[in-house]
């Protein structure tokens, strides 16, 4: 069976979990290389998601630790690794639970990323901020979309 006959016969099944996952993850701070519930940043808060439904991703690109200013010294870094997990999604409009959407919020830089709920909504968390769900109803984050990535 495809995982997308999977997805259509179990969707409120996997909403459901995917929702408990998520209640259980809002309000963790942000933190700079953090990958725990004490503190995460976006691509911990992507490993965080997927470990506690039992799916092991990449904990890291490989290269060492992540400097804060990363943006500056290694603008691509962060694009590279998204592109080693799954297929691209395209559209927002094409966009379903579990995908991985990421963001250029820092010019024309890939920074920031999250994981879909379903196909408007995503978890995700900013500098200084705590994890929380957004909108794709908002114009903002619609406008700064770059691509997403299906692990599935």
């Amino acid at each position: 069976m495809e995982f997308s006959d999977f997805l259509k016969d179990n969707y409120e099944l996997l909403k459901n979990r995917v929702m408990e996952v998520s209640d259980k993850l809002l309000g963790i701070p942000y933190l700079h290389n953090g990958r725990s519930h004490e503190g995460v940043d976006c691509l911990g808060l992507i490993y965080l998601f997927f470990k506690e439904l039992g799916i092991e991703l990449p904990v890291d690109d490989g290269q060492g630790t992540i400097a804060e200013d990363w943006y500056l010294t290694e603008p691509d870094r962060y694009f590279k690794g998204l592109q080693e997990i799954g297929t691209e999604v395209g559209h927002f409009r094409n966009l379903q639970i579990l995908d991985i959407p990421y963001f250029r919020l820092y010019k024309n830089v890939v920074t920031h990323t999250g994981v879909m709920l379903d196909d408007k909504n995503f978890l995700h968390v900013l500098i200084d901020r705590e994890v929380r769900i957004d909108s794709f109803e908002k114009r903002y984050w619609r406008a700064k979309y770059a691509g997403a990535r299906r692990i599935f």
